[in-house]
């Protein structure tokens, strides 16, 4: 394993700090004139992403000066602070000594001289220290991690993807500014096992966007990742590895996006969006919950055109990954979440508009999510829904055979907007969009259709055949009257 460890990538990026810890301040270490002000916002922030570490060890790796050393150390039973560079251990020392249940250690996380017992930390914590680490150290610093961690424990780590975000100039800056799926992947694939061959994997507690940064720079690229040691059950994790693995996999998204249009997953793309959302009378600084996200296209759309907040949640890694990668350059207040709704807390009053685009119909227990997206939303709050419908009564085998074999909970249009009345919403309108579903798919498939070569150059003609095969199967189910679409509109009273 200590073949991995590149001597001239830790000379390098060991030099590379010790020029930039010259001054040992918040500024230096963050890399940024306005580092204060987002120390100020975005400390707090991170912390309350960290799972429960009351009274427990605490692994923080990069800890440079102390600026979460000193927080974390309030909360755990013992911290062991971790840096690399001399005067910045010192300096950490210096400003949280006075702590007495935390050790100050000066190691390289890559050296294999640095040990810790298997199972001996219960969170492992760093801000910013993969991206110094070369695509193979990260492998290998993944590894031990899973190792140190005790099984139900967690690592948190934060990154900059993609690009800077420091404004301050670097005679030359040797970090590695990686797409987000590259860390996902390598802590995804990663797994160990103990003395007994029982073997352990980390399982995906959340992943997010920094969002004092979204609002501070309209920048993306500020990254955190949660992760929890478990058993590896040797099965697929649930629902999120379907979406990842089969509905929603890395091509079955990019063949969705060229049929909707850059930035879109859903039905009917910009034009759809643009019909919808003009239905919301977005007003500048209001906040928007994006349920089902997918790429982010109608996040940048409301955000770019009516100045508000979004924030955009997904199960499916691989649609956020997207859309963060789509977020570059755009400079609008946009944060995206993987996150399951029926899990996810936001305090009550927190959204102007809940706004979500044929996703609802992966929730078996549609009843519950509305009580919930009442209690988010502030009092005249909107929510606006389209959605996989069915006509009343017992649908043909085909059809249930079709929405069982994709794990969907299809209601007709009028029982779904009935769900929303009962969960406290007044001002509801339930449509049947049914007849636009059907022009927009025509529209669709006849696009796809006149761009066949272009679209099998792109991808492949297996692709091609999916699409159109998928594209007519769902215009034999409207045209049956089977499958139907709805658009819902309510207001919290």
């Amino acid at each position: 394993m200590a073949a991995v460890i590149n001597g001239e990538e830790r000379e390098i990026q060991k030099n590379y700090w010790v020029e930039h810890s010259v001054d040992l301040t918040v500024e230096s270490m963050m890399l940024d004139s306005m580092a204060a002000d987002l120390d100020k916002e975005e400390r707090p922030e991170v912390l309350s992403l960290l799972p429960s570490y009351e009274g427990k060890t605490v692994l923080e790796l990069g800890a440079g000066i102390g600026r979460f050393t000193g927080e974390l150390a309030k909360k755990a039973g013992k911290v062991i602070a971790l840096d690399f560079i001399e005067s910045v251990v010192k300096k950490n020392e210096s400003n949280n000594g006075h702590f007495k249940n935390v050790e100050f250690l000066c190691a390289d996380v890559t050296s294999p001289d640095l040990n810790f017992p298997d199972e001996s930390i219960d969170l492992i914590f760093s801000n910013w220290l993969l991206m110094y680490l070369s695509d193979k150290e990260v492998e290998y610093v993944a590894e031990r991690l899973l190792k140190w961690v005790k099984v139900g424990g967690c690592i948190f780590f934060r990154e900059s993807c993609f690009h800077q975000s420091g404004d301050h100039k670097r005679k030359h800056n040797p970090t590695h500014y990686r797409e987000p799926r590259f860390y996902t992947k390598v802590f995804k694939e990663c797994h160990t096992s103990d003395a007994s061959g029982i073997s352990y994997e980390l399982s995906l507690i959340g992943s997010k966007c920094i969002g004092a940064y979204v609002r501070s720079k309209k920048n993306q690229n500020q990254i955190c990742w949660t992760w929890q040691k478990v058993v590896n059950a040797d099965s697929d994790r649930g629902f999120q590895q379907f979406l990842d693995n089969v509905q929603y996999k890395s091509t079955g998204i990019l063949r969705y996006e060229r049929i909707f249009g850059h930035g879109f997953v859903s039905t009917g793309g910009i034009d759809t969006t643009k019909e919808f959302v003009a239905m919301l009378d977005l007003k500048p600084g209001q906040k928007v919950l994006d349920v089902g996200c997918g790429i982010g296209g109608g996040d940048f759309y409301m955000a770019e055109n009516f100045d508000v907040d979004v924030v955009g949640i997904d199960l499916s890694v691989n649609m956020i990954s997207f859309a963060l990668e789509r977020a570059i350059g755009l400079k609008c207040s946009v944060e995206f979440e993987v996150a399951d709704c029926t899990t996810k807390h936001y305090p009550d009053n927190s959204f102007d508009v809940i706004y979500s685009r044929d996703t609802i119909l992966h929730i078996q227990d549609k009843p519950a999510l509305f009580r919930t997206f009442y209690k988010w939303l502030k009092p005249g709050g909107k929510v606006l829904i389209s959605d996989y419908c069915r006509k009343s009564g017992k649908p043909s085998e085909d059809f249930a055979e079709y929405i069982k074999q994709r794990g969907y909970d299809l209601h007709d249009v009028e029982t779904y907007g009935k769900m929303l009345t009962d969960a406290g919403f007044g001002k509801v309108k339930a449509e049947d969009r049914t007849e636009q579903f059907k022009e927009v798919l025509t529209r669709e498939l006849e696009r796809v259709e006149k761009e066949k070569e272009e679209f099998i150059q792109d991808f492949t003609e297996g692709d091609y055949n999916d699409i159109v095969g998928g594209w007519k199967a769902k215009l034999v189910r409207v045209g049956s009257g089977e499958q139907r679409w709805g658009l819902f509109y309510a207001e919290k009273k």
